[in-house]
């Protein structure tokens, strides 16, 4: 078997068992029930934003740690803090503790970077399109099964919201013990170049040199990192193009996961109000795995349609997703609700997957591709912060409300969208008069 198929399918199970977290599409009713004695507006205020300011802040020092170490170890750390976040969810009870595991959740969300930029640094650059589509697919395999899985074991009494934990902390202890087999990186994109590498053992063969192996290619090394980031970043963002479409990914990422964190909440609520009894989270999250999977391969088949000029999708797309949170929010409606959850997120996985394309396609680096995609999740993180602290915790408004907010977002998103495609579009007419 060719090394870097090995590597993939290391890859990919890993991908697979961390992505099976059954407990999830329930994580709020479980939190709400009977193992805990918290209201709603706590853990809407007091609880899940510190796992948005964790995941922000702790995001930029695991991007850069993780090319340091060259990735195995956050990898393995990825499955650790994946494994004391639902140790602390099974055997806690206050919300002192629940506050710890959203922490360490934050950790075990910005880890993710380590899986996802392993292959730029240990796959041949010619098999990063065939290897990204690989360990995206394991993923979504994780999650469809993990929405599968948990409407069934509930909805026919097999487990209860709690006993959902014990399979997705199982499944991590798992993933981190698959992770220990992934062969090492012995060179980083940025930190520990193969240049620098060389050069050492050029140092150590050498007599006299000793002194010199421990102090001064570590020194030059971190300088040479820092240097090469910023020269990436400067001539990506350079470029307009790379600009506007980044600005786009990371307002997309951060109305999405806005909504996705806090979505649960309001069908609790809408279904106290109703008097529903039946939760179909689990089927629905599986549907917009399968979905949003089907939005990416649309988002490609539009860029590689001749006929398409694929620049002012993102406003019709963000025009349906404010009317789809807002049906989600307004009506009332369990299923409509459902519904309206699952339209906007196709059209994110659509959005977001036109952005990176087009992001890519302005790049002529390879080795800046995950820099510059780790930079925009990081902006898009740091938004979704802002509108955490600014919606839930300044102006206090009720979940409800804030979904009306986000839906507005989505509103005023599309008409910016639109505008900057109507000024381009007069400018090149007016270039070509």
């Amino acid at each position: 078997m060719q090394e870097w198929l090995k590597i993939t399918l290391f890859l990919c199970l890993f991908g697979t068992l961390r992505e099976i977290r059954p407990s999830e599409p329930f994580v709020t009713e479980f939190l709400l029930g009977e193992w805990r004695n918290i209201t709603d507006q706590q853990l809407s205020r007091e609880v899940y934003p510190v796992g948005t300011y964790s995941y922000f802040s702790l995001l930029v020092v695991v991007f850069l740690v993780t090319d340091f170490l060259r990735f195995k170890p956050v990898i393995i750390l990825s499955g650790l803090s994946g494994i004391a976040v639902y140790a602390v969810l099974l055997w806690t009870t206050s919300i002192e503790w629940l506050q710890v595991s959203q922490f360490l959740y934050g950790l075990y969300m910005a880890t993710e970077v380590a899986y996802l930029t392993y292959i730029y640094a240990k796959v041949p650059s010619a098999k990063y399109p065939l290897v990204s589509s690989y360990t995206r697919v394991a993923a979504l395999v994780g999650r469809f099964l993990s929405g599968i899985s948990s409407q069934l074991l509930t909805h026919f009494g097999i487990m209860d919201y709690r006993d959902l934990n014990y399979i997705t902390f199982a499944a991590q202890i798992l993933a981190t013990f698959w992770a220990l087999w992934l062969p090492a990186v012995p060179y980083g994109i940025y930190f520990h170049r193969r240049s620098v590498v060389s050069e050492l053992q050029l140092d150590t063969q050498s007599p006299g040199k000793q002194a010199n192996v421990d102090k001064r290619p570590l020194h030059r090394d971190a300088l040479d990192a820092g240097s090469l980031i910023a020269r990436h970043a400067r001539a990506a963002y350079g470029r307009p193009r790379v600009v506007t479409w980044s600005l786009l990914y990371a307002a997309a990422l951060a109305l999405f996961v806005q909504v996705q964190t806090y979505m649960q909440v309001l069908w609790v609520e809408i279904m106290r109000e109703t008097g529903s009894q039946l939760a179909f989270n689990g089927f629905v999250e599986a549907g917009l795995t399968l979905l949003g999977a089907g939005a990416a391969l649309g988002a490609g088949a539009a860029l590689g349609a001749a006929c398409v000029r694929p620049a002012p999708l993102p406003a019709p797309a963000a025009a349906v997703q404010a009317l789809a949170v807002f049906a989600a929010t307004y009506a009332q409606n369990i299923y409509v609700s459902y519904v309206g959850y699952i339209v906007m997120g196709t059209l994110f996985h659509y959005t977001i997957t036109l952005a990176s394309a087009k992001i890519a396609s302005e790049l002529s680096d390879e080795s800046c591709f995950g820099l510059i995609f780790g930079i925009n999740t990081l902006a898009g993180t740091g938004m979704q912060a802002l509108l955490t602290f600014i919606l839930l915790q300044q102006l206090e408004l009720s979940i409800s409300a804030m979904y009306f907010t986000i839906s507005g977002l989505y509103l005023i998103l599309a008409a910016c969208w639109l505008t900057g495609c109507m000024i381009n579009y007069f400018r090149q007419k007016h270039t070509a008069l």
